[in-house]
């Protein structure tokens, strides 16, 4: 697929913040490869706010989604939508906190999600876990739930760093001495990858770093069990449009250790367009060649937001979006 815009907003109404081009997102661009795609990123809450995800996701050839689901909603999302969907084990988030309590309920949580078919399991370190609980991976609350999951034969998925801006003057993480410098994320997620290897680590939201590829690149090749989803679509978008060409070379030279991920939060406030929105965008960006406005609204971006697009190969779409996540567990349906 080679479709190019000239840099020019299209004429029409701007619709929404997921629309803000006005845009058919049902309209669905025509694909490079016809190949079904695991998005192994996103957050399904509970079947009745699901029907629209799953209408805009099989729009866009996704065939499964590996989600972030409460536990108490996982049986009931299995029965309504089988094997579309596979799970990660979460903790309770709602009620965090650096209690003994909170850590026997996440142990004893993730047995259960072994027990319903779970094959890795989520730490979110964003730096509001430094800022608000004073915790890394390295603090000691940690190591008796790292064990747990290599004895109940889990992979894992780790969050760690956030949007660069977020670290600079004036940004929600503007107070090292609180959250740390961003690159100050980063040991914890090296103990981590020592710590279980050979299993494998997904580093979401391309590691928390895609402002940053040549440092993405040391950590992968420093950690052969490390591996990176694509998720975070603003996020991912901002760092693409302003170094595109370096972000093509970073896919191709990585391209079996990078899968595919939206980060959609699937809720009853949101709808189609809402959905459809992050699948087209990123569609346009890994297989197109597009070169103009983002359709979404992100107020972190440049203005207008800019989208770029990749026009990735066919083997390294294949990998991207279905392979990679094979090879690690998560399969087709």
């Amino acid at each position: 697929m080679s479709q190019h815009h000239d840099g020019e907003t299209p004429a029409g109404p701007r619709h929404s913040p997921a629309n803000r081009l006005g845009l058919d997102y049902r309209a669905v661009p025509g694909r490079k490869t016809g190949t079904p795609i695991v998005d192994v990123h996103a957050h399904v809450y509970d079947v009745p706010s699901a029907g629209q995800f799953f209408e805009a996701a099989t729009a866009y050839g996704i065939e499964k989604v590996v989600s972030m689901s409460p536990l108490d909603e996982v049986e009931a999302l299995r029965a309504a939508f089988g094997p579309r969907l596979e799970f990660i084990a979460i903790p309770r988030w709602r009620e965090l906190d650096s209690s003994d309590a909170f850590r026997r309920r996440w142990l004893a949580d993730l047995e259960t999600f072994r027990e319903q078919g779970a094959r890795r399991m989520k730490f979110w370190m964003a730096p509001p876990m430094r800022g608000e609980h004073g915790l890394t991976l390295q603090h000691p609350f940690f190591a008796p739930l790292v064990r747990a999951g290599i004895d109940l034969g889990f992979d894992f998925m780790v969050h760690v760093g956030d949007p660069s801006e977020w670290f600079g003057p004036g940004g929600r993480y503007a107070d090292a001495a609180r959250y740390g410098t961003k690159h100050e994320q980063y040991p914890q997620l090296e103990y981590l990858l020592d710590a279980v290897a050979p299993r494998s680590v997904i580093a979401a939201h391309m590691g928390g770093n895609c402002e940053e590829p040549d440092f993405l690149q040391e950590l992968l090749d420093r950690h052969a069990n490390l591996y990176l989803d694509s998720s975070a679509t603003k996020w991912i978008v901002r760092a693409v449009a302003r170094q595109p060409e370096r972000l093509r070379e970073f896919m191709i030279r990585n391209q079996d250790r990078v899968l595919f991920g939206s980060d959609l939060v699937v809720a009853k406030s949101y709808g189609f367009e809402h959905y459809a929105s992050r699948y087209w965008t990123h569609l346009m960006m890994w297989e197109s060649e597009y070169c103009g406005e983002s359709p979404i609204e992100d107020p972190d971006a440049d203005d207008p937001p800019r989208l770029a697009g990749l026009n990735l190969p066919v083997p390294v779409l294949r990998k991207l979006y279905r392979e990679n996540a094979a090879r690690l567990g998560h399969g087709a349906t």
